[in-house]
């Protein structure tokens, strides 16, 4: 999609940006230790900006090989599938958490959340973000008669792909939340834009209709804090209950 890293860049500005300020109103005093989800790829560029205000230690976890190349920028990284495997710290290791472009590729989102929340002490800032299930691209995808996960699913379903490289499960940022409530209590909701290389005129239609309905944006955070109750349940407490069948029909 982006060609070049510069590329890239311009295109999550806004929304880099956007992650740095909610870190800055939730977790505005200098702490010890920040977790990134995944950080080889999309947070990479904000490492210096994270250990120059935020946080002492700059921690990473990637499903990529590419450890080496984090670890010469001052990226404490380590090698973890976190949609099966145990994150590879203490309980109550870090004071905050960034998990941003990680959930739509996950399987077992619950597995992960629940790591996240041993891993982060009580009182710890949870920052997520993720694309948005609604977003004003979908909604026009839709209706148009399109599906609008079409090439996600095309590249990752038909396809047959053992892992997401596409996203792929898209949420609504209260889908998030509710998710997140068993360990967590959500103290913002943020949507954003991203800043693609597009003409003034539909550039001016986005960010009229993301002013009018931010709900449409194409992404969104949730800012959430640790709850006092540090208990880590296993996995299997957090499943949901089976469901009964309905009764016979009389």
């Amino acid at each position: 999609m982006h060609r070049t890293r510069e590329e890239y860049r311009r295109f999550h500005r806004r929304r880099h940006e956007q992650l740095l300020g909610l870190l800055a109103t939730h977790a505005p005093e200098r702490q010890e230790r920040c977790l990134d989800i995944g950080g080889g790829g999309d947070v990479a560029d904000l490492v210096a900006e994270v250990k120059a205000k935020y946080a002492d230690e700059f921690h990473t976890v990637e499903l990529t090989t590419d450890i080496d190349r984090l670890r010469k920028n001052g990226i404490e990284a380590q090698l973890c599938n976190v949609d099966v495997q145990a994150l590879p710290y203490e309980d109550q290791y870090f004071d905050i958490v960034i998990f941003a472009s990680v959930l739509e590729h996950l399987y077992n989102p619950h597995h992960t959340i629940a790591e996240i929340a041993r891993v982060i002490r009580p009182g710890g800032v949870l920052i997520v973000e993720a694309p948005n299930a609604v977003a004003l691209g979908r909604r026009l995808d839709a209706l148009w008669g399109e599906n609008p996960f079409r090439w996600f699913n095309q590249h990752n379903a038909i396809e047959n792909k053992a892992m997401m490289e596409y996203c792929s499960v898209f949420y609504t940022p209260e889908e998030v939340e509710v998710m997140l409530a068993r360990w967590f209590i959500t103290e913002e909701r943020l949507y954003g834009m991203h800043n693609p290389q597009v003409n003034r005129f539909k550039r001016y239609m986005r960010n009229l209709i993301f002013r009018l309905n931010p709900r449409m944006g194409d992404c969104f955070f949730v800012a959430a804090r640790r709850k006092p109750n540090s208990h880590h349940l296993p996995d299997q407490a957090m499943l949901p209950e089976p469901e009964t069948e309905p009764p016979a029909a009389s």
